[in-house]
């Protein structure tokens, strides 16, 4: 059961966490003003009942909500704000099931926490918190533990609330369940999405939609250098026509995973057909020049060359000029293999 129902629950719970994180951070803020806001009005009803208990429970939980949110809202960390609603409600909720405070009418809060926590907050804790009031409430009204009672509820609400609170737990857990399938399925149609937008099928790597929004992006970047590498592969027209298109999906994914192993810092982008574009933010000019060899040097060991040209900066990142120049360099490298071989194989 853990591997199939609660394993796959709580993976899906922290891909939409991670996903959209600012998201949940903004409605955990909402939400906790909400609550401070609650808390507060309560308090003022308290005061004119001259419930000062009561009245300390709703004023300190106000007061440790807008602390925790005030200390979370610079980061947007939701974590410690969680933890902070397991803690004020636990102990607040588990206090008035106990004293049954403003005539018993204090306990009705807890039927706020399998909605809340496990829809709003988090599912996890909130099945965690809400399953401790399951368990506490069957056994202060009818279980082994009703002398830890302070108030004398009547056998109505003895009878009925454990009940009731079950209904309303099955039904929160149930659609957070739901919710959460939904929310992670659609988070993983949008990756997808993403992924066959921004990424090339046959080779893995960054496509063209990729590169567009990479030069778009770049002025943002606080580079130190920039290299651009551009490179054509050779032959890979006559392959395909010799070989068929399987041999050439080979050869460019060989290629393809060769700059990406010899550049594994470096963003690694499949321009379309036969050329391949490589920029790299770190590295000196010698450092690239070697990890150029090296990648000459592994495809050719697989039968296969490559046309380079290379443009190496250390101020004015002009990303279209500098790829226009790697572009001008590799057509004049090419046009050099091509001078001793065969033009037909390109």
């Amino acid at each position: 059961m853990y591997k199939r129902f609660i394993l796959p629950l709580l993976e899906a719970e922290k891909r939409i966490k991670d996903y959209r994180r600012d998201e949940q951070w903004h409605q955990l803020r909402d939400i906790t003003l909400i609550c401070i806001g609650a808390f507060l009005l309560m308090s003022v009803v308290n005061i004119f009942q001259h419930a000062y208990v009561m009245l300390a429970t709703t004023a300190v939980s106000a007061l440790v909500l807008s602390y925790f949110l005030y200390d979370s809202w610079a980061d947007h960390e939701t974590k410690y704000l969680e933890w902070t609603y397991v803690a004020v409600f636990g102990a607040v909720c588990t206090y008035y099931t106990i004293v049954g405070g403003n005539d018993g009418f204090a306990i009705l809060w807890i039927v706020f926490i399998p909605i809340l926590f496990t829809l709003m907050i988090d599912a996890k804790k909130g099945i965690a918190l809400s399953t401790y009031f399951l368990l506490l409430l069957f056994l202060v009204f009818y279980g082994p533990l009703d002398f830890l009672l302070r108030y004398h509820y009547s056998d109505v609400m003895r009878l009925r609330f454990p009940l009731f609170y079950t209904v309303d737990y099955i039904f929160a857990v149930y659609c957070s369940v739901q919710m959460i399938r939904v929310r992670s399925n659609l988070i993983l149609a949008q990756e997808q999405a993403h992924a066959a937008s921004f990424y090339d099928a046959a080779t893995g790597l960054k496509n063209r939609t990729a590169f567009t929004h990479f030069t778009q992006t770049a002025p943002e970047r606080d580079f130190i250098r920039l290299t651009v590498i551009y490179i054509d592969v050779n032959g890979l027209h006559e392959l395909n026509n010799r070989l068929g298109h399987a041999a050439g999906d080979e050869m460019l994914r060989f290629v393809a995973n060769a700059c990406v192993e010899r550049f594994p810092e470096a963003d690694v982008f499949r321009l379309g057909g036969d050329e391949f574009l490589i920029a790299c933010s770190v590295g000196t000019e010698g450092e690239i020049k070697a990890w150029m060899e090296d990648l000459i040097q592994t495809i050719e060991s697989a039968g296969y060359t490559i046309a380079y040209g290379i443009e190496h900066r250390l101020h004015d990142f002009d990303l279209e000029d500098m790829v226009n120049q790697a572009d001008a360099k590799m057509l004049k490298n090419k046009a050099e293999y091509y001078k001793t071989h065969d033009r037909r194989q390109r």
